[in-house]
This record gives structure tokens, C-alpha cells and sequence, in this order.
């Protein structure tokens, strides 16, 4: 009985897995090889401090280097591909990834860190719009949720599978760290341009119509589209919240150790990988201006829970519904970006979406640290409330009109 009713289960658990682009697959495997290097960049702070005892302020100084490298690749990135082959760009750009992670375990002078974390950041934001556009555009549009879904899956499976490695690796010395992590953007690399020789075929669709789209709107006049971003801008600052100063506010007001803010972001990553897919599968059955602005809701609100008490309880369920905004988001507007760019420059269009993603890290986290400051943590999530629903008024009419396309 048990063995009759194997295949038919692991059919049923495959299912939503299969019919997909071969593309998709390959970046999804591509993802999952470079993430689970270990982190290079979360032990970078730690690294400074011990290998140079650099004060705060300069390691903080540093790690910006990184982050302006990622928000000014992740707009480079998109355009480029807009001119060239993304698979290629694909390759290249985890090869440069992999050789610049791995120059970081040398003892170089600090100041050679300066422009060598900047060009890091500069590989690493470039691959993300190549890589979402090798995952979304061979799908149809029905497909495309499910593929982001398989995609943020495959991400988050990596970033866990990181902690472990990264974690033990560090305890060796953190320059394993980037040698592991160098290591698998390079085997990244080496996957894509093999897959892609063998698989063949002809050029992606949009090198095709290059010089169709040449012609067509710019993402910059396009002003539903740039609504649409002033909301993402907003409601992403306060998605980054759950990085710092909620660990900040478990700390002073649930009086909870460490390993607690640990344990609940492993719930996140369990839930990411446990539901992404199923939701991603149904958002163009909710509908997807029911489900962008479901899932603002979601994120804003979910803060407001860790006002109701000091007992556990309260920060379980505030990231359980943070989680539940967190999958219902990502499939639903990368399935508006590819959408309304549609014909026109969608590498642009890619790379100001993913830039307003990876911007957060230039703005959010100074801006919460200071709000939590001067108000307070309670009133901070007040604000993250008020902020999505500002997002939902912002977005709605942008939202009909970008779908209408």
C-alpha cells in the first residue's frame, strides 16, 4: 500500500516544481551554489574588528563601500542586459564575484578594502537583475510567481545552508569564510557556462528585439512605475527593521538573549522555504493589487504585535506574519516589474527594481536606529504601520494602471 501510494505523493510534492524553463532551472541551481558559500559578508564587520582593530565608525565606513557598490550594480546590471546576453553577463559576473571574495581572505592594507568592496558590491548587485531576468522572462506570465518562488526558495535554502557553513568555517579563521564563499560563486560560474553550452539553442528573446526596444519609454518617464517605487522605497525600510532594531527591541523590552533572535529568524527561513512556492502558485488567483497591498498590510502590521506584551509569544507571531508579507511580496511585484516592462527596456526597468531592493541597506538602517533613538520602539512600529498604509495609497492606482498594459 505504502509503496503504491511513493510515486504518487512524490509526484503530487514535484508537481509545482515542473514545466518550467530550462533557464529557470539553471539559475535556480546557480543561486543555490553561490549562496551556500557562507556568508561571506555578514563576518565582515567581525573581521575588521579583529584582524585591524578598526573603530566602529570606520568598519561602518567600510561596509557602505559595499553597499553603494551593490544599490549602483544592481541599475548597471539591469541595463547591461539590455545590450548583452544575460547568460554570458551571468558567468562573468560570478566569476568576478568569486575572484574578488576570495582576494578579501588576503592581508591587504585597509585602504585596498576601499575600492575592493566596492567592485565586490558591484559584481554582486550587477548578477541580481541578470539573474532574475534569466529566471522570469523565458516564463510565461502565469509561470512567472511560481519561478520567483523557486527562486526566493532556492535563496533562502542557500543563505541557511551559509549559516551552518560559515559559521563553522569562521571559527577556523574568518578568512575561510571568503575562501568558501569565492569558492562557490566560482563553481556558480562554471555551472551556468557549462549548462548553458550544453543546453544551446538560440539567443535569449529580448537580444533578439534589441533594436526594438531601443526605441520604446524609459523606465525614468515613466511615472506609474516610479510611484510604484517610491512605494517599494518606503515599505522596504521598514521590511529592513526586522534586522536591527528589532533585535534592539527583543533585547531591551522581552529582555531575550541572542540565540532567541536566532531561533526566529529561523522560523523565517523555514517558512520562506515551506510556503514561497504554495503562495507564488496562487497570487494570480487572489489577484496581484490584492496581493501587493495584502502584503504591505502585512509588513507593516506585523511590529505592531511586539506592543502587546512581554511574552514570547508576541515576537513569534510578529514574524510569522512578517514572513507571511515577506512571500506574499516578492512574487507579486517581481510579477508587476516584468509586466509593465513589457516591450520597453526591461533590463533598466530590472535594475531600478532590484536597486530599490538593495538600496534599503544605504538608508534604512540609520534611518530606524534614529527613530528608535529619539521615540522609542513603540512608536517606531506605530511608524512602520503608518507607513504601509501610506505605501497602499501611494501604489494603488500606479498598481491598475501597470497591469493594465
Amino acid at each position: 500500500m505504502l509503496a503504491a501510494l511513493a510515486p504518487t505523493l512524490g509526484s503530487k510534492l514535484l508537481s509545482p516544481f515542473r514545466g518550467l524553463p530550462a533557464s529557470v532551472y539553471i539559475q535556480i541551481a546557480a543561486t543555490l551554489i553561490n549562496t551556500m558559500g557562507g556568508i561571506a559578508k555578514l563576518f565582515l564587520p567581525l573581521f575588521f574588528l579583529e584582524r585591524y582593530q578598526l573603530p566602529y565608525t570606520q568598519i561602518g565606513l567600510l561596509m557602505s563601500c559595499y553597499g553603494l557598490g551593490m544599490f549602483a550594480g544592481s541599475y548597471l546590471g539591469g541595463a547591461l542586459t539590455d545590450r548583452y546576453d544575460s547568460r554570458h553577463l551571468a558567468t562573468a559576473l560570478l566569476l568576478a564575484s568569486g575572484v574578488l571574495t576570495l582576494s578579501l581572505a588576503l592581508s591587504l592594507p585597509v585602504w585596498v578594502y576601499v575600492p575592493l568592496l566596492v567592485a565586490s558590491g558591484l559584481a554582486d548587485g550587477s548578477f541580481r537583475p541578470c539573474n532574475m531576468r534569466l529566471v522570469l522572462e523565458p516564463c510565461s506570465p502565469a509561470q512567472r510567481p511560481t519561478a520567483q518562488g523557486l527562486y526566493r526558495m532556492s535563496f533562502n535554502l542557500g543563505t541557511s545552508l551559509a549559516g551552518i557553513t560559515g559559521g563553522l568555517l569562521a571559527a577556523y579563521g574568518y578568512h575561510w569564510v571568503f575562501v568558501a564563499q569565492g569558492c562557490a560563486s566560482l563553481l556558480a560560474a562554471l555551472w551556468v557556462w557549462a549548462a548553458y553550452r550544453r543546453l544551446g539553442g538560440a539567443a535569449p528573446l529580448h537580444i533578439a528585439s534589441q533594436q526594438a526596444d531601443e526605441g520604446q519609454a524609459s523606465p525614468w518617464r515613466d511615472a506609474d512605475f516610479l510611484r510604484f517605487m517610491l512605494g517599494l522605497l518606503l515599505i522596504v525600510a521598514v521590511f529592513d527593521q526586522m534586522y536591527g532594531t528589532m533585535g534592539l527591541y527583543l533585547r531591551e523590552h522581552y529582555q531575550l538573549g541572542p540565540q532567541w533572535i536566532g531561533y526566529l529568524f529561523t522560523l523565517n527561513g523555514l517558512m520562506v522555504v515551506g510556503l514561497q512556492v504554495w503562495v507564488a502558485r496562487r497570487i494570480h488567483r487572489w489577484g496581484i493589487v490584492r496581493c501587493s497591498h495584502g502584503a504591505v498590510l502585512l509588513l507593516g502590521g506585523s511590529y505592531l504585535l511586539l506592543n502587546l506584551g512581554t511574552h514570547i509569544v508576541w515576537p513569534i507571531l510578529a514574524m510569522v506574519v512578517l514572513t507571511l508579507g515577506e512571500v506574499l511580496l516578492s512574487p507579486t511585484w517581481s510579477t508587476v516589474a516584468m509586466q509593465c516592462s513589457e516591450g520597453r527596456q526591461r533590463g533598466r526597468y530590472l535594475g531600478i527594481y532590484s536597486a530599490g531592493w538593495g538600496g534599503r541597506t544605504l538608508y534604512a538602517p540609520a534611518a530606524g536606529t534614529w527613530f528608535y533613538g529619539q521615540y522609542g520602539g513603540a512608536m517606531l512600529w506605530w511608524a512602520c504601520a503608518a507607513l504601509a498604509l501610506i505605501t497602499v495609497l501611494i501604489q494603488h492606482r500606479p498598481l491598475q494602471r501597470l497591469l493594465a498594459r
